[in-house]
């Protein structure tokens, strides 16, 4: 969905803008959805968020994934209050006190 920038019609020096996340099927707000204030839709390029979706972070961010693309998860243990690593092709790693060992 694309998203839109508004100005903030408050006689401000500094012009004050919003980017609000919006249909492009919707008609242009009028007012600031939290505070009420006037505003007008500023003409530009929308910016749309076509690589966003909660089910491919959700994706990118698998173990799977990451130990697929080199990268290592680390936990803490509780009992010992060590970083272990659980996913990766690394050696098996310690983290504690900033210094790893193997």
């Amino acid at each position: 969905m694309p998203v839109f920038k508004y100005l903030i019609k408050n006689n401000s020096k500094i012009p004050e803008y919003i980017e609000v996340e919006q249909s492009s099927k919707e008609p242009p707000l009028k007012n600031h959805p939290l505070t009420g204030e006037p505003i007008e839709r500023v003409l530009h390029s929308p910016s749309l968020t076509l690589n966003h979706s909660e089910k491919r972070e959700k994706n990118t961010l698998s173990p799977d994934h990451l130990e697929k693309h080199g990268f290592s998860i680390l936990e803490k243990d509780t009992s010992s209050q060590k970083y272990i690593q659980t996913v990766g092709k690394n050696p098996k790693l310690d983290f504690q006190h900033g210094k790893f060992s193997s």
